[in-house]
């Protein structure tokens, strides 16, 4: 089953601040400021969680880390 304070643990990690940073509210951009360093976050996530791997369209619109939070959840309850 999927934990989103174990997926916010590990960003917390990758981004090396305290998981006291991390609200729902916040920008994606304002944790990770290059998108290769968010590619790799997601990468490493990814594989993390054993979601499937998220195609372009899903990340268009996911902007907060609520929005990110959601789409693991969305993904890990349709992996097989």
């Amino acid at each position: 089953m999927f934990d989103p304070d174990k997926l916010k643990e590990k960003i917390a990690g990758f981004i090396k601040k305290p998981i006291s940073f991390l609200k729902d509210e916040t920008m994606l951009t304002d944790l990770v400021e290059e998108s290769f360093a968010l590619i790799e976050m997601l990468i490493e996530l990814q594989e993390e969680f054993e979601v499937r791997f998220f195609v372009q369209e899903d990340l268009k619109n996911t902007k907060t880390l609520g929005d990110l939070v959601q789409l693991f959840e969305s993904h890990a309850t349709t992996s097989p």
